[in-house]
């Protein structure tokens, strides 16, 4: 018989971790689930359009089965997936295209597979996949996991041609769409701001569709995989890098495998730092590789990451979908120069704008996106929340309560995300710092305008005041001098004022 302290140690798959702990992904309960499964499946159909700069179309259907089960497709008109990768790019989780140094909607590989996995848990149904791309025919493949061991097991396939390339992924989850449906709504509209150059249409229960986008004719320009930064080089990046090039010196391993690290910068480097550049990476030490290590990230000369792996909205864009979608009487746009946390490069953008559309509150209405995909919950313990409480909107003419919005957008190759769920930013202090000086920026024309409208304004009532003094004169004066018409006043009271009357 086995006494009290034994214990018996195994290991679990990544599945049936995600499985055991689904809520750390978003598909905590029947609500969430919903709009969890719908964003999974709609940024991975932008993604899919945007690496060859496809305008994407997307169509996402809902239809109720019962009470509590529902049937979600999305269909996209991208490039589709490699018939030899559909298996594993659906049914095994952490696998995908998305863990290269560039700006991508997805991250970990985890989403539509979890979306998968929880239909499969809740309604024992497989998922259907339609893909077809430019070098293969249509094919339609069902297929459903083996949580115990993270595998695709294809149940069917056949081949079926579409109209054209793209993907159409079909699941049956447990699901509650009276609370999810305004989520879904907003979250899909929220995506047309993100990505303004999309057409969305949303289909539930057959009724008449909401189509969204597109706001815009600019597809962003398609973003580059970049070399990691050296202030990113922690032990296990610089072995990795270290086992596959084992015969290069130091100086040629710095200078091959990390951006900003040219012949003169990585002299400079070993210099100051007292390595000794002819020795062979194979021959370094661990004490000596977590020196190194430790060098790179302290190192303050090495110059900002490089740009071009990152994709902003873009001031045209933005401001277009947000006229589009809230009709506001003014919207300003301003930008952050890159910037870097812990190597990663960071972008960061916003829209300020006043209109009806907006609840009327003494802070602006926050929305937030991460690599332009909108951000819907844990708002409170997000970092965007909280250098928004923390700005002074007093000094930007907020001095009693308005309908005002404000839109921010991070950019990074590596968002910092609380939870798998990908709902909150993580508190890191270089990009605090940036998000207080774009909001801080955006409240300083927020108030230039305030303070143009409210001239604006008060010119408009003098202008009818003296108007109608005027007219009174003139038409008294007419009736002295017996002229047969009253003059227009119009010439004078431009004359006068020398403003532009229009809001």
């Amino acid at each position: 018989m086995n006494s009290p302290t034994d214990e018996t140690f195994s290991s679990i798959s990544p599945a049936e971790f995600f499985y055991r702990n689904r809520q750390m992904a978003g598909f905590g309960n029947p609500t969430q689930a919903v709009y969890s499964t719908i964003r999974e499946l709609v940024e991975n159909s932008i993604d899919a359009c945007e690496q060859k700069q496809i305008m994407p179309k997307i169509r996402v259907s809902i239809h109720t089965i019962d009470s509590d089960e529902l049937s979600i497709s999305v269909d996209d008109n991208g490039v589709g997936v490699p018939t030899e990768e559909i298996p594993a790019a659906f049914g095994r989780v952490l696998y995908g295209s998305k863990y290269d140094a560039r700006q991508r909607r997805g991250t970990f590989g985890l989403g539509v597979t979890m979306a998968i996995l929880y239909g499969q848990i809740t309604t024992d149904t497989p998922v259907l996949i339609h893909s077809q791309t430019e070098n293969s025919p249509g094919i339609l493949l069902s297929l459903s996991i083996d949580v115990e061991n993270n595998e695709p097991i294809v149940l069917s396939q056949e081949s079926l041609m579409r109209k054209s390339t793209g993907t159409c992924v079909k699941l049956h989850i447990r699901g509650d769409l009276k609370r999810s449906i305004d989520r879904v709504v907003e979250y899909l509209s929220l995506t047309t701001v993100g990505t303004p150059h999309a057409c969305i249409v949303l289909d539930v229960d057959m009724q008449e569709s909401l189509t969204w986008g597109p706001y815009s004719d600019e597809c962003p320009s398609p973003t580059i995989t970049c070399k990691p930064h050296p202030r990113s080089a922690d032990f296990e990046i610089l072995r990795r890098l270290m086992d596959k090039n084992p015969d290069f010196t130091l100086h040629q391993f710095l200078v091959e495998n990390f951006q900003q690290v040219g012949t003169r910068t990585a002299t400079k480097f070993l210099s100051f730092m007292a390595f000794d550049p002819s020795e062979r990476v194979s021959k370094l030490s661990r004490r000596a590789v977590t020196k190194l290590s430790r060098s790179l990230q302290k190192y303050d000369a090495f110059s900002r990451p490089d740009s071009r792996c990152l994709s902003v909205i873009g001031k045209r864009p933005m401001q277009s979908a947000i006229k589009s979608l809230y009709d506001p009487l003014l919207v300003a746009y301003d930008s952050r120069d890159p910037s870097e946390w812990n190597g990663h490069p960071f972008i960061l953008e916003g829209a300020i704008a006043l209109g009806s559309s907006f609840p009327v509150t003494s802070l602006p209405t926050l929305y937030r996106f991460a690599n332009r995909v909108p951000l819907l919950y844990d708002a409170s313990e997000d970092l965007l929340t909280k250098v928004l409480r923390k700005t002074r909107w007093t000094r930007y003419g907020l001095k009693s309560p308005k309908s005002v919005a404000i839109f921010i957008n991070l950019c990074s190759t590596r968002v910092p995300y609380k939870a798998a769920g990908k709902q909150s930013i993580a508190s890191i202090p270089q990009i605090e710092e940036e998000i207080k000086h774009l909001m801080n920026s955006l409240g300083r024309k927020l108030n230039k305008s305030l303070k143009k409208t409210d001239k604006i304004y008060r010119d408009k009532r003098r202008i009818r005041m003296f108007t109608k003094y005027f007219e009174k004169i003139t038409s008294f004066s007419a009736d002295l001098a017996d002229y047969p018409s009253v003059p227009s006043v119009s010439s004078m009271i431009d004359e006068l004022f020398e403003v532009d009357t229009d809001v």
